[in-house]
């Protein structure tokens, strides 16, 4: 057991312990030689570099080695060679499976749209899970393509206010935990919020909600998931691309 006085929830995640706490061993550094030969076949990497870089580029998949769920960087390129030669071969992951419409409500138009008694008693139905929500935001992104140079979450969602798309978030889980404080009777209740961000997004996220006293939300009820990069891929036998002495890298998605 690993003491820790702060709560997880208090502190970005760091996913390099999570990923070895869950797999229960501790990764160790990974060598040049091992990286060139079976099962990770990436002697390319090495070709034409000094020793100082070969000896970088094996600390920076290590690094990524501890990080990487699921069996580590052997298993991600293991599972990248076999979703690359499947893509090659056109084969459909979905062959024999036959596709359903599930079944649901179609909350539009004046019958069950906003508005109408469907509607609302759906919304009621609603209000009384409340007290079991949580609620998770995507927030790795940066603002370039809508013109703005900072953080999503930090754009403008009101002009006349001036008002950000975080505090607008906040404020909507504010008022819904009202609510599920008055309906379960439980005054100390907080609906958690867990927001993903990147390594282009952490820090200025961290920063935004610190400035702003985390927009009435208690910093317990907020966990911040930074999402980690992997190995950018060169063909489908899954060879790691290095440039200029270094690795390549990509977001590892949701």
């Amino acid at each position: 057991q690993v003491a820790n006085p702060v709560s997880a929830r208090q502190r970005p995640i760091d996913f390099a312990v999570s990923a070895r706490i869950m797999g229960g061993l501790f990764s160790k550094s990974l060598s040049v030689d091992a990286l060139s030969n079976e099962p990770y076949n990436q002697a390319h990497m090495f070709e034409g570099l000094s020793e100082d870089q070969k000896q970088q580029v094996a600390a920076d998949l290590s690094e990524m080695d501890a990080k990487l769920p699921g069996g580590g960087l052997k298993g991600y390129l293991e599972r990248a060679r076999g979703l690359l030669r499947d893509a090659k071969a056109d084969k459909n992951p979905f062959e024999g499976l036959t596709p359903q419409v599930p079944q649901g409500e179609r909350l539009i138009g004046p019958e069950s749209g906003p508005g109408s008694k469907a509607y609302a008693d759906f919304e009621v139905k609603g209000m009384a899970l409340l007290a079991k929500t949580c609620f998770c935001l995507v927030a790795g992104g940066l603002g370039e393509r809508l013109g703005y140079p900072g953080i999503k979450i930090g754009i403008t969602a009101e002009l006349t206010s001036g008002m950000t798309f975080m505090e607008l978030y906040a404020r909507s889980i504010l008022a819904f935990q009202k609510y599920a404080r008055k309906s379960s009777g439980n005054a100390a209740l907080e609906l958690p919020l867990a927001i993903m961000t990147s390594g282009d997004t952490n820090a200025k996220t961290l920063e935004l909600l610190e400035a702003n006293a985390y927009f009435g939300l208690s910093k317990s009820q907020v966990t911040i998931m930074k999402q980690e990069l992997v190995p950018a891929l060169m063909d489908i036998d899954a060879k790691i691309a290095v440039k200029d002495g270094k690795v390549e890298k990509k977001p590892h998605g949701h």
